[in-house]
Parts: C-alpha cells; sequence; structure tokens
C-alpha cells in the first residue's frame, strides 16, 4: 500500500471520528522534558488499544512519542499508525479537518513518513533526517527533531492508530471493515505539549588575523560557533568585542555571517611589543560563548 494514499484515506476517517473539540487534553504526569497521556481503554475490542502517549524531549529537541498499546504486540500489514501536530499552537491555521494540525506523522509496516500542510493538502516534508521508529510489543515509538516540525517550541496533537485495512484490486488501501482507536477520545480535542530544551552553544572555529599583530593595522578575532537546537550555525546573536592595550580598552565593531561573529579593533602604533588581551562573546537567548585570547603586537 502506498503511503501518500493511505495518508488520505485516513485522514478521512479521522475527520469523521473526531467530533468538535471540547477542550485540550491533559497529563496525567509530568516533569521538565516528560509527559505521560492516559486514554480511554476497551472502546472497541476489534481495534488497538491506545492505553496512554508519552511524550518527551532532550536538550537538543528530539522529541519521542511512545505510543502504548496493549493488544498489538506487533505492527502488522494491515495497521497505520498517525500522528496529527499542531505545531504553531493554533488552531485556526492548518488543517480545519484535524484541529489545525500543520504535520502528520505517519507509521505503516517498514516506513515512517512526514507530511506537511501546505494550505489545501498534507505533501510530503522534504527533509526527514531526524524520523526514526521502532516497534515492540508494547507499541510504537516514533523520534522526531523539532527542527523538522517548524523549530516548534510547543505543539499540540493526537493519535489514531488503525488496524483491519486492506487492499482494493487497483492496489489502493480499503477502510470498509478498519477499526481505529483515538488518542485523545472523540470530543476531547488535542493533547498540548511543550518543547523544553536547554540552549548549547559549541565553539566550530576560531581565528585571529593578521598573525602576528601589527601596530597601527587592523586586527580581527572569529568566532564560529554552531547550536544544539538547530543543530546549525548561529543565525542570530548578540555579539560582545573586548579588547585591551596596555590597559587601554579600544573600540570595536563586528559582524555577524555564516554562524562566524567577527570582532574588529584599530590597534594604537604604540602598541608595539605590547600584550593585545581580548574576547569575543556571542549570546543567543541568554546563553554565552566566550573566546578569549592574548597576542603580541609587533
Amino acid at each position: 500500500m502506498k503511503a501518500r494514499f493511505i495518508l488520505g484515506a485516513a485522514l478521512l476517517c479521522a475527520a469523521l471520528a473526531a467530533l468538535p473539540a471540547a477542550a485540550l487534553g491533559s497529563a496525567r504526569h509530568s516533569s521538565s522534558n516528560s509527559q505521560s497521556y492516559p486514554d480511554s481503554i476497551g472502546e472497541d475490542p476489534n481495534a488497538p488499544d491506545i492505553t496512554s502517549v508519552d511524550v518527551s524531549n532532550d536538550d537538543a529537541g528530539l522529541i519521542t512519542f511512545k505510543v502504548n498499546i496493549s493488544n498489538r504486540p506487533a505492527l502488522t500489514q494491515d495497521m497505520l499508525v498517525l500522528i496529527f501536530l499542531d505545531t504553531d499552537e493554533n488552531a485556526t491555521t492548518g488543517d480545519s479537518q484535524s484541529f489545525g494540525s500543520d504535520y502528520v506523522i505517519q507509521l505503516v509496516p517498514g516506513e515512517a513518513d512526514l507530511f506537511k500542510w501546505n494550505g489545501t493538502d498534507f505533501v510530503g516534508a522534504p527533509s526527514q533526517t531526524t524520523l526514526v521508529y521502532s516497534y515492540a510489543t508494547t507499541g510504537a515509538t516514533i523520534q522526531i527533531n523539532a527542527s523538522e516540525l517548524g523549530r516548534t517550541k510547543g505543539f499540540n496533537f493526537g493519535v489514531n492508530v488503525f488496524s483491519g485495512i486492506t487492499t482494493d484490486a487497483s492496489g489502493n488501501p480499503d477502510f470498509t471493515n478498519a477499526h481505529v482507536d483515538t488518542a485523545p477520545d472523540p470530543g476531547h480535542g488535542f493533547f498540548t505539549y511543550q518543547v523544553l530544551t536547554k540552549l548549547i552553544l559549541k565553539q566550530t572555529a576560531f581565528s585571529t588575523a593578521p598573525s602576528p599583530a601589527r601596530a597601527g593595522k587592523r586586527f580581527s578575532a572569529s568566532l564560529g560557533a554552531s547550536e544544539n537546537d538547530t543543530n546549525g550555525p548561529v543565525t542570530k546573536a548578540t555579539i560582545a568585542c573586548v579588547a585591551t592595550v596596555g590597559g587601554k580598552r579600544l573600540p570595536a565593531t563586528h559582524s555577524l555571517a555564516n554562524g562566524v561573529a567577527s570582532c574588529y579593533w584599530k590597534l594604537p602604533k604604540t602598541a608595539r611589543g605590547k600584550l593585545l588581551h581580548g574576547a569575543v562573546t556571542v549570546t543567543v537567548q541568554g546563553t554565552k560563548l566566550v573566546k578569549s585570547f592574548a597576542v603580541r603586537v609587533r
């Protein structure tokens, strides 16, 4: 069964199953980076029975969904798992038939896919480098980084698990005799989850120029930095530049390009033979990365 066609049919079933939302679901247990969301059990004895959904994330923004299913020890060919994600926490944007979902994660035997709402339909997301899954006797575990979900810091979500899907003569999925369990229960909207991360800045490069420093000439110090929440170079930061010669502080200018913060000073002619002490500081959302240096001026 082709994943794209499964998604389309399942969205129709989900829309029929989801009554108008009464409220957002709540969590029974929460800690700094994890929450457990209980679900009613035994609603349909022929359907996969979701008992709870556990969601957590690490400091790098890797989100883990654990869909606990009591009566499906294996992901069989007739099954489908969908996670609907309202990643901007705004039900008026995204797909109106799924409470404003901006993304859908779809799991079928042997494949996990990410789909993004384009204003009229869900289409395959261009990059899915962090999306992985596993299935154990207790249910499905799905991981994806927040960077692939619009760098979301919080989202509303719901889970559908289907069984009994067959294939028609044309190879399309047939939901005629399918059974589904939803979490939260129909009429209870979506669960809500906040992505809590600790921002970490990492030095990727450092250089000074020219070498050696020359009295009366311009001198620069450049610090490359990356951040863990995007796994990429710093794109927006506050740059601080400090340098002194003989105890006198020098005025500075700075720039930030391609994750490299550069500071520039004009060294006085009287600096010859003296030590130049300085530091470059990159600050992102209150987190600082500092690189100090000391060079002899020629």
